[in-house]
């Protein structure tokens, strides 16, 4: 294709971003990204396997343990959201409980136990080595999606795009989320197929490829939806059509699925039951002295900490009104030049520091803990490629550091005598016990800045976008 398509575009078509078709191909290495990928997903799943019992320790698969008893009571017409009910299964499973209910509360809603029904043909013990096996290749295909990314639309070369999967890996978050086999894992991983496939069909001229990144992104809608609902988000802002598409469609298969569901629950009597059950948990949990409290002055290892905004307001302020206001005004002012800059977003990277940013945000705006900052390791295809064109650069560089920052504190025994020491209410304290979440603000602010420089056009070389009809009538 020459200049002169590439540099084309139409004021009355949206246009989709597609630079692979303008940087100069290098040789594949699909073996290598595939190799890489599964190496690192095996490597970590077996260290994991290898270190936890299932049965014998409450920490291991702590939170799909708490999913499955909700999930097995959800199949058997039982409240899904009641303690004692949850016990029950443990009990019938011969696995040993929480030592305290305290922050293992059921908090998915029904869609998400629905989805999960399947998992109740085996037991517990059986589920947790399923799901964790599930993770892996979940996991795997995320990084792989992320590093064909990366050599498609950066151009990066073989041995770069092995620190993708490395990095991906690597992070203790990621590690954490495998040990409690927590949903956001495989969440996030699919996240990062609708993302990165979300022009494929386009690319192939697939109706199948064409739904492969919408139900990716329904599947994470399900799983997570306060955790997928920001990828989605940044899908839809985006300047070009494919990602719309693959929103709107998946958005579609959602609907679709909590309708049957909900249809399913109204003819067996359980509808209102489990509707009204949740939202009395949600309450329950996010009341005073509860493990969702934004208000709560606990202390938590990083892993646990919440990330929220709402929680970094309310460690000041036992005012609902106050922190709510608060939150709201702060939040508005980093939403709104966010969503500026989105819309004038013209390169695949600016589309990549963009939806970044969102995930980054999404993080504060709603209820997270630590661990469902894997979505952000979306970001590392961007980090790797300004690593390589500018190692100098500060940003690629801050962002792995507040990251970093993210899942690293002293030992949660030093953490304990230092907070003993200092009023509640000392600056102390507060960084300590809000590490997380100052973190993911500085970094939102971080990558918005990063954005704003890709969009006014602060880097080596500025690839024009195309429109993808264009490129189908050229081929």
């Amino acid at each position: 294709m020459g200049p002169t398509l590439a540099t084309t575009s139409s004021s009355s078509v949206r246009r989709d971003f597609r630079l692979h078709e303008i940087h100069p191909r290098r040789r594949s290495f699909l073996w290598l990204d595939v190799l890489a990928a599964v190496l690192a997903a095996t490597g970590i799943t077996v260290v994991t396997l290898i270190n936890l019992n299932y049965r014998g320790t409450d920490y291991a698969a702590s939170d799909f343990k708490t999913l499955y008893a909700s999930i097995w009571c959800y199949t058997q017409g039982w409240n899904a959201y009641s303690i004692s009910n949850l016990q029950k299964v443990f009990v019938a499973n011969g696995v040993v409980e929480p030592p305290s209910w305290y922050g293992h509360a059921p908090v998915y809603p029904w869609t998400t136990l629905a989805l999960g029904a399947p998992l109740c043909k085996l037991g517990m013990v059986a589920a947790c080595y399923t799901v964790t096996i599930l993770d892996a290749i979940l996991l795997a295909a995320g990084m792989f999606a992320l590093a064909r990314y990366a050599a498609r639309q950066f151009n990066l070369g073989p041995i770069w795009r092995l620190a993708i999967p490395g990095l991906c890996a690597g992070a203790p978050l990621v590690a954490f989320g495998l040990d409690m086999d927590n949903v956001s894992l495989p969440a996030s991983a699919l996240c990062f197929l609708a993302f990165t496939q979300r022009d494929a069909g386009a690319r192939h001229g697939s109706r199948v490829l064409r739904w492969a990144p919408v139900v990716a992104l329904a599947g994470a809608f399900l799983l997570k939806p306060h955790l997928a609902i920001w990828v989605g988000l940044a899908m839809a802002a985006l300047p070009e059509r494919n990602g719309r598409a693959v929103v709107l469609r998946s958005l579609v298969l959602v609907a679709g699925f909590t309708a049957l569901t909900a249809g399913v629950m109204a003819a067996t009597g359980t509808l209102g039951m489990q509707t009204h059950a949740y939202l009395a948990m949600l309450r329950s949990e996010t009341g005073p002295g509860a493990s969702m409290s934004a208000a709560s002055h606990e202390l938590l290892p990083w892993v646990a900490q919440i990330t929220s905004l709402d929680s970094i307001v309310g460690f000041w302020t036992g005012s609902a009104a106050l922190r709510v206001g608060v939150t709201f005004i702060v939040l508005l002012g980093l939403a709104w030049p966010l969503w500026r800059q989105t819309r004038r977003v013209n390169t695949e990277r600016g589309a990549l520091l963009a939806t970044g940013a969102w995930c980054v945000l999404g993080l504060l705006a709603t209820y997270h803990r630590a661990h469902d900052a894997a979505l952000l390791l979306l970001l590392v295809p961007w980090v790797v490629d300004r690593v390589r064109r500018a190692p100098l650069t500060w940003h690629a560089w801050a962002v792995a550091l507040l990251y970093c920052v993210m899942s690293a504190s002293p030992a949660f025994a030093v953490v304990q005598r230092w907070v003993a020491g200092v009023p509640v209410h000392s600056l102390t304290a507060f960084l300590l016990m809000r590490q997380v979440g100052l973190a993911d603000l500085l970094l939102l602010l971080v990558v918005q800045l990063a954005l704003v420089r890709e969009n006014a056009g602060v880097r080596e070389h500025r690839v024009p976008m195309v429109d993808a009809e264009e490129l189908r009538v050229a081929a």
